[in-house]
């Protein structure tokens, strides 16, 4: 009988531990509906937190900004911070959609953040006490660029994700708008 109990408590503080979700794959490959739609359930009921990233630094990204705004709608309480991630978020309990890692790490690079840094912002981000989802871009599947600041980018952007799938409980790859659960 005491075996059965542990059984069901460990069930049940299994069913309350904050978790933390890496989503990644590709440009335009389905993550943010995906991660928008899992966050969503995992808030059960209550308004979750986005945090957009992105830098509006043209009329492309003025556009891709406004269709991300428009598809949310008011299911979100959307905060918008390009580089101090973690700040904004200390005192946020419930769940939260960090949308995207990627474009974050640009601004970091862009911003002359150094590799210590950023990993420490994904360390103190990973420590939050809240329900994490992570959206990040696959970019080590294509060819090594010419361009140093790009291949520092690639390198910094793999070795990022590499830490956050160790870190995170489960890690979700996104491609053609479907999904496979790799951990």
């Amino acid at each position: 009988r005491i075996y059965n109990v542990h059984i069901v408590f460990f069930r049940i503080s299994t069913f309350f531990q904050l978790m933390k979700i890496l989503i990644i794959g590709g440009v335009k490959s389905g993550k943010s509906r995906y991660a928008e739609k899992l966050i969503l359930t995992m808030a059960n009921g209550i308004k979750p937190v986005y945090l957009a990233t992105s830098e509006l630094n043209d009329s492309e990204m003025k556009k891709r900004i406004t269709s991300h705004r428009q598809r949310r709608g008011n299911k979100f309480e959307t905060l918008e911070e390009p580089l101090h991630l973690a700040s904004v978020l200390r005192n946020i309990q419930c769940p939260v959609l960090i949308e995207c890692l990627t474009m974050w790490l640009n601004n970091a690079l862009h911003h002359k953040y150094s590799e210590r840094k950023v990993f420490a912002e994904i360390d103190t981000l990973l420590s939050l006490e809240c329900d994490l989802v992570f959206v990040i871009n696959e970019v080590g599947l294509g060819i090594i660029p010419e361009n140093p600041l790009a291949r520092k980018f690639l390198d910094l952007s793999g070795r990022v994700a590499q830490k956050l799938g160790e870190a995170c409980d489960e890690v979700i790859w996104c491609v053609a708008g479907n999904t496979i659960r790799i951990k």
